[in-house]
């Protein structure tokens, strides 16, 4: 096989291990989505969330179009979890 050949019979495969990474992602950030209150496949909360690869096999997650009370929602959530984690270090360090 010539090295053309290789990468087109390769590039399936890629992109299907890729695929599958990023439905796994989307999946889990569904469900962290879904205990924040917060239901993908609804207009006024998350209405889209793909799991995506490109050809070459990278994977990425296509959060689509968030309304601005959802995404506050979640930067809330981010920066009390980052709060507390720093917290819990700095604690752990005046000890």
């Amino acid at each position: 096989m010539t090295t053309d050949t290789m990468a087109a019979t390769q590039a399936p495969d890629a992109f299907t291990a890729g695929k599958r990474k990023a439905d796994d992602a989307a999946f889990m950030l569904t469900r962290v989505l879904a205990e924040m209150d917060i239901r993908v496949g609804d207009p006024d909360a998350w209405p889209r969330l793909t799991g995506r690869a490109s050809l070459s096999g990278e994977p990425y997650v296509h959060l689509g179009t968030v309304p601005l009370r959802t995404a506050r929602k979640l930067i809330d959530a981010l920066l009390r979890a980052e709060s507390a984690k720093r917290s819990r270090r700095d604690q752990g360090q005046g000890a």
